[in-house]
């Protein structure tokens, strides 16, 4: 009786062994790459040319909507110590409480209008904190912060 010789299955099952790991992680970086791919940000265009010096020139001028207005809001302390607010027009708040009426009208009529913070050197983040977490609350859509062209320059 003869005994079944295995040397001639083994290389072939040895193949077939070594090629299947190769195709799951072929596979498996496939679908890796689809799935990465599928939530970047489609990038565009913009209107900007680099100079040598590295400041940047816009070629066309941005288009702003008549009906947006900016509010300007100023955060200073006073002599105290004690957070004073300012609205763009003029008006002074001592408190971040009082300022959510006014704040709410404005963002129920446009809620696009952009809020710019402008915020004094010796102002707690816990106040800068609370006025734009507000600003988000009653619902603004962008809220910014100011910031001097000087201090942005190398």
């Amino acid at each position: 009786m003869r005994i079944p010789s295995s040397h001639s299955h083994s290389l072939r099952d040895r193949d077939q062994q070594v090629m299947t790991p190769m195709i799951d992680v072929v596979f498996l970086l496939l679908i890796f790459f689809v799935c990465a791919a599928a939530g970047q940000v489609r990038e565009s265009v913009l209107p900007t040319e680099m100079t040598a010096s590295g400041s940047v020139e816009s070629n066309e001028p941005v288009e702003q909507d008549p009906w947006i207005v900016e509010v300007w809001l100023t955060l200073r302390s006073d002599e105290f110590g004690r957070t004073v607010i300012g609205m763009s027009g003029g008006r002074q708040f001592r408190d971040v409480d009082s300022l959510t009426e006014p704040l709410s009208t404005l963002a129920e009529l446009t809620p696009e209008n952009p809020v710019i913070l402008d915020i004094g050197p010796q102002v707690p983040m816990r106040d800068v904190i609370a006025v734009y977490d507000l600003c988000r609350r009653v619902g603004f859509e962008s809220v910014n912060f100011a910031a001097k062209a000087a201090d942005l320059q190398p």
